[in-house]
């Protein structure tokens, strides 16, 4: 198949030839950019014509961290609640969803849903009481603004095993009512995962249907490379499905989590299983030599889980959820097996004791592993920005999130300051806190952040080859240049010439992947 997109103004985030009229894409792959004229020349008789009308173009966008699965669930499936919601709210959103959540056989259903805000509760609210009321004999997980804590009735505590006797897990806590050992049914953290191992799987159908869904709104923002976040097996099974099936439009680096319960959906034991299988679950766009590694929580109220400095420079243990011995023989034999390895670090301390960790892999196997990423990057020591280049740490950043007002985050991801330090960085959406995977928004925020600003074209290329190159795929994909696979979006500006405070407005009118339309707005 031939398709010759002419009459445009193409971006090609090719430094040599950064600018280009038209391109002709033959079996997925660019084979020739230039001139309008001289794509008519060279294109075969039969090939398809699309005139860009002078729209700007651009390489299709790379999200660095995103959990496909999870929202297609969440937007899906799963009750929605109203922002903000008190006790009584939250109770009519979860009657009137009519959602039907998973279900053992011949159980009742669970209520699935979110996101409750605690900040919303008066003293003594947030507990499972009005969840019991209305829900006394179905299961209810609710999870909070940060997907990290969560909220459940009695009866989900039950099927869990968790009664007043139960003692607070390893890097979780059960909030108990004041002066006893009653469980208020908020789960902090790894607390969580007995309630969701308790939860059933949904239908495979149903994984597949989320996921596709999930693909076809990543289209929809210009999305066609992703750094899935935590590839569960749930998710590798439903790729595999779709992948067999010739649906599966997207380049995937699937994160493969490392006993992380809650996000990876399965026991420990079952993730260590999916690690080492990640061979049979690997594809034509399903890249599975990736590792996801939790090392702390949220740095959101009311529990704050990240891990900060103490004020001599050392790392305060509280929060850490992978003591420094361990986490330094995991990403030893990881990076000795070739794996790339994501570290979650949402403050200081946890940054740090992730620096140090890959430092001490350094030394021991040398300095030509994998790249390894440390994600969010929320907040960075000053001391340690220098470090991120010198061990070949890639630091990620969620921007997406950096402009969302409540979150209280507008001191962190410093872009400029770890591009000063000669760091590679790249760019995700964390889509699943935000509602949908636009990473326009987040591209505008980084042009507006004073002395952490980056320029346009930096900020461009942070989200297209930048991101490929961090997932080895620099020479296939995340340009628009001859043999690379020919993933488009066409834009309804030109955002090298509105203001600054338009692009964050920017709409796709089109994505093309490896040559095929996979997304075309309706028009009005």
């Amino acid at each position: 198949m031939s398709v010759a997109l002419i009459n445009g103004k193409i971006y090609t985030v090719d430094t040599k030839f950064p600018w280009a009229e038209a391109v002709l894409v033959e079996e997925g792959i660019f084979t020739a950019v230039g001139s309008t004229e001289e794509i008519r020349s060279v294109s075969p008789a039969e090939a398809e014509i699309i005139d860009l009308e002078g729209h700007m173009v651009m390489p299709g966008l790379h999200d660095a961290h995103i959990h496909l699965l999870a929202s297609g669930l969440k937007f899906q499936y799963e009750c929605r609640l109203s922002p903000a919601s008190d006790p009584e709210q939250i109770v009519r959103d979860l009657t009137e969803c009519h959602c039907s959540g998973p279900a053992a056989e011949g159980e009742q259903p669970w209520v699935v849903g979110g996101e409750f805000l605690p900040q919303a509760f008066d003293d003594g609210e947030l507990d499972r009481r009005f969840l019991d009321e209305s829900f006394p004999d179905r299961p209810v997980f609710l999870y909070d603004y940060s997907i990290h804590h969560g909220l459940v009735n009695s009866k989900a505590l039950e099927l869990a095993g968790l009664s007043e006797a139960s003692q607070d897990p390893p890097g979780g806590r059960l909030i108990r009512r004041p002066g006893s050992r009653e469980l208020t049914g908020e789960l902090v953290e790894q607390a969580r995962w007995p309630v969701m191992r308790a939860i059933p799987d949904y239908p495979e159908s149903t994984y597949r249907e989320a996921l596709r869904w999930a693909i076809a709104t990543c289209h929809q923002y210009g999305i066609t490379s992703a750094q899935e976040a935590s590839a569960s097996p749930q998710a590798l099974h439903a790729l595999a499905e779709l992948e067999r099936a010739g649906e599966l439009h997207l380049q995937v680096a699937a994160h493969l989590p490392w006993r992380e319960e809650g996000f990876g959906m399965a026991t420990a034991a079952e993730l260590d299983r999916s690690i080492a299988d990640r061979s049979s679950t690997a594809s034509k766009h399903v890249h599975t030599d990736f590792v996801k590694i939790w090392l702390d929580g949220a740095p959101l109220p009311p529990h704050m889980t990240q891990v900060d400095l103490h004020e001599d420079g050392t790392v305060d243990e509280a929060n850490l959820l992978v003591p420094a011995e361990q986490l330094l023989e995991l990403i030893r034999r990881f990076d000795a097996e070739g794996l790339s390895v994501k570290i979650h670090c949402a403050g200081e301390g946890s940054v740090h004791a992730a620096l140090d960790a890959f430092e001490g892999v350094r030394k021991v196997n040398g300095a030509n592993g994998p790249t390894h990423e440390i994600a969010h990057c929320t907040f960075i020591n000053d001391a340690d920005y220098a470090r991120f280049p010198q061990l070949n740490v890639v630091a990620e950043m969620s921007p997406a999130i950096w402009h969302i007002e409540e979150f209280g985050l507008q001191n962190g991801f410093k872009f400029g300051s770890i591009l000063r330090a000669g760091a590679t960085m790249t760019v995700g959406s964390d889509w699943i806190i935000t509602a949908n995977p636009n990473l326009f928004p987040a591209l505008q925020g980084m042009l507006q952040r004073g002395e952490e600003a980056v320029d346009l074209a930096t900020a461009v290329e942070l989200m297209t080859l930048g991101g490929a190159r961090v997932i080895g795929r620099a020479n296939r994909q995340g340009s628009v240049q001859v043999g690379k696979s020919a993933d488009l979006i066409v834009l309804d500006r030109n955002i090298f010439e509105v203001p600054a405070d338009e692009i964050g407005e920017t709409r796709v009118l089109r994505t093309l992947f490896e040559g095929r339309t996979v997304y075309r707005e309706e028009s009005p």
